[in-house]
């Protein structure tokens, strides 16, 4: 159930990063001044969002098959094989990775100044850590 809600909610999470970055982008080729209600909510619901994801991912992840080997010894193994460390190592550790990349973008945001900077603040941070997200999905998992 937790493995099924981790994988529906990742949905919602590039939804909301496409969305977020779009907005931040025409508001920064547009010269708009930054709305604070629209905006920034939409930041902080994308941070939302993404903190969920990374508890379930967590739930999930604590909860595999794959923790339980880990905690007997079988780290080794899951190494070796490109699918095992994808899903033990590579995927877990850039998603938190991308998950304080966007929280910094999202306290970089709240400590800008001007609304240039709040835009490039957002774009550059949340652009990465979605960069990232895109890169470290589990992509054979998801087509199958």
């Amino acid at each position: 159930m937790i493995k099924f809600l981790h994988s529906s909610w990742a949905y919602l999470l590039i939804l909301m990063y496409v969305v977020t970055i779009a907005t931040y982008f025409l508001g920064l080729i547009k010269n708009k001044v930054f709305n604070y209600t629209r905006e920034f909510r939409l930041a902080s619901f994308t941070l939302i969002v993404f903190t969920i994801q990374i508890l379930l991912g967590l739930a999930t992840w604590f909860t595999s098959h794959y923790f339980e080997g880990i905690t007997h010894g079988q780290m080794g193994t899951y190494m070796k094989n490109a699918t095992d460390r994808l899903l033990v190592l590579e995927h877990p550790v850039m998603m938190i990775i991308a998950w304080l990349l966007t929280f910094y973008g999202y306290n970089r945001m709240k400590k800008a100044t001007s609304s240039k900077k709040i835009y490039m603040a957002i774009i550059i941070t949340y652009g990465m850590a979605f960069l990232l997200i895109l890169i470290r999905i589990p992509w054979h998992s998801w087509l199958s």
